[in-house]
Order: structure tokens, then sequence, then C-alpha cells
């Protein structure tokens, strides 16, 4: 697997990132290991957690964290390890009430760092926002923990755009270094916002792409593989109707129907999905859950696949239009 430098920093990660939400709860120690193993083993090195990994049941706390902690201690290999990692999430009884506080920040951050059994995270990011705190407060949080050596950059998650301007126009003023990325729900088939089962999820739109390009920022796209929705509708296997109620759209009917046509072509689905976003002209870095081993192994080969500047175009078109 190829690394790549993201821009504004000087952190070479892996072209796709391991997502480790379930571990320690859905997956055990063993079977977590068992997929860092063989990601590491590839060449992935970028592994993407949070803080509220594992809170949603009681008693668990940051246990993804911990897991991925006990792993690098393990194995004696958190120098080659690029950590990204979120917090400030709302609690989940009460999803309008924010965290998004210095005080809360300082607190999540602090757990982090014992969880992973690290003395600095690499890549931080705000889970989500609260507008009713100035954006130069946040980031000024922010600095003073880089200027502690406890992050080393950072970056925000389900901001929208008015709110990352303002961050900006922040960080310039004050002479921030600013959020370097925007952890943001972003894949090849597109939802329909007022039918997310989560309204506090923001997705990639064409406007915040554009400014991402202008500001240098680099992306890391979350739900990548839309809940592994186009490949079930290429497959023919029933997807959930919550998911579906998201992405029954006229744009992602049409895209199954071309990508049932480059499966005949020998194109896997999953692998052409997480390949569209790493061919996109803004630096993106899909984040990858997997709960079987042949999953890991087609992102994996997703890394290698070189799609024909035809073969984006059409995807790009299809999704686009009305």
């Amino acid at each position: 697997m190829d690394r790549t430098t993201l821009k504004k920093t000087d952190l070479r990660v892996s072209q796709i990132a391991l997502g480790t939400a379930d571990y320690g709860t859905k997956y055990d120690e063993t079977v977590a290991f068992s997929q860092m193993d063989t990601f590491f083993a590839a060449g992935g090195n970028f592994i993407d957690t949070a803080h509220v990994y594992g809170s949603w049941i009681p008693g668990m706390g940051n246990v993804s964290e911990r897991v991925i902690g006990s792993w690098m201690k393990a194995k004696k290999n958190r120098s080659r390890i690029v950590i990204s990692t979120k917090g400030a999430h709302p609690p989940f009884e009460d999803m309008a009430k924010s965290r998004v506080h210095p005080s809360e920040i300082v607190r999540d951050m602090k757990e982090s760092l014992s969880g992973l059994q690290t003395d600095y995270i690499d890549l931080y990011f705000l889970h989500r926002d609260n507008p009713a705190v100035p954006a130069a407060e946040l980031l000024g949080c922010l600095e003073e923990q880089v200027e502690k050596g406890n992050i080393r950059y950072y970056g925000c998650s389900n901001w929208r755009l008015p709110r990352m301007i303002e961050a900006q126009k922040a960080a310039e003023k004050e002479g921030f270094r600013g959020f370097v990325c925007n952890q943001v729900m972003y894949s090849l088939a597109t939802a329909e916002k007022d039918k997310l089962w989560d309204p506090t999820l923001v997705m990639m739109d064409r406007e915040t792409y554009e400014n991402h390009q202008q500001a240098n920022w680099n992306v890391m796209a979350y739900m990548a593989l839309a809940k592994g929705y186009l490949v079930k509708k290429v497959q023919g296997v029933e997807v959930t109707s919550g998911t579906a109620s998201a992405y029954e759209t006229e744009a992602n009917r049409r895209l199954v129907s071309y990508l049932k046509e480059l499966e005949q072509e020998g194109y896997a689905v999953d692998e052409v999905c997480l390949a569209y976003l790493m061919h996109q002209e803004l630096l993106t870095i899909p984040v990858i859950s997997f709960s079987k081993m042949p999953q890991l192994q087609a992102a994996l080969r997703s890394c290698d696949l070189r799609l024909q500047k035809e073969i984006i175009e059409k995807l790009e078109q299809l999704r686009r239009e009305e």
C-alpha cells in the first residue's frame, strides 16, 4: 500500500484508514488485534478511532481507544502508527446537548491519551460543533494542546461549511495553524439529508469540496462505502429500511446500473467505490471498518486499482445528474 503525506502536515499515511468503532464491543480484542495486524502487515499505518466509540454500552467508555492502545503496546509499534481520534461528542441520550467546550475537549483528550497509552495524538478532531462557542476560542484550546505536545495536528468532523470558514478566518487572524483535515460523510453514493438516521451527520457537498481545495485541506471520508448500499444493490441483496430510505435516489439507481456494467468488465463494486474517493483531486482518505476479513482484503486491493479517466468522469456525471 502506498503512503501519502497529508497536506499542511508531516504525517505520512496509508491510502486508507482503519475504522475501529466496534473494537472492544462487537469485536473482542482477539478479532481487533487480527484486523490491525493484517492492516499493518499490508502497509497500513493510519488508524481512526474516537473517545466515544464503545460508550453506547454502559460502562464501556472509550474501549476502542483502549484496545488500540493495548495492541500498540504489545506490538511496540507506536512510532510507526498514525493515530486519529475524536472528542467532545454529545451524550447519546441527548444528542442536542453539545459538549464542544474547551473543558470537555481537554477532558476527553486526556482520557484518549490514557486509553491509547501514548504521549501524543497525531491528528485530533472535534467530533461535533457548537456554534454557540466562537471558532477562535475552540482553536485556541487546540493550539494550547499542540504547544503542550498532547496533539500534533487537529481537524473537525461534522462541521458545516459556514463554521469551517469562520475557523479558517480565525486561524489567519490569530496566527493559528488551524484545521488541516475534515472528517466528513463522503462516498460515491449520495444520501438525502432529510432522511439521515442521525441529523448531526454532515455530508460532503460541492461547495465544501471546492472550499477545501482552496484551503488546501485533507479529507477523511467516513461511511466511505455508504453502509454497503451500492455493493448490496448490485448484488441484489436486500438493504435495511433505514439505510435504503436515505440512499434510494435516482442518482444512486443510475450508479447501480453502471456499476453492474463495470462488474461485467471485471471491476469489483466495493473496490471501485473506494478507488473513486482515492482518485479525487482533493486528497481523500477513506475510513473503512470491517466485519469480515475478505472485506478488508478488498479494501486493500482498491489501493492498487487505477481507474481510467473515463470511468471517473462517468461516475461523477451519474452521481451529480438531477
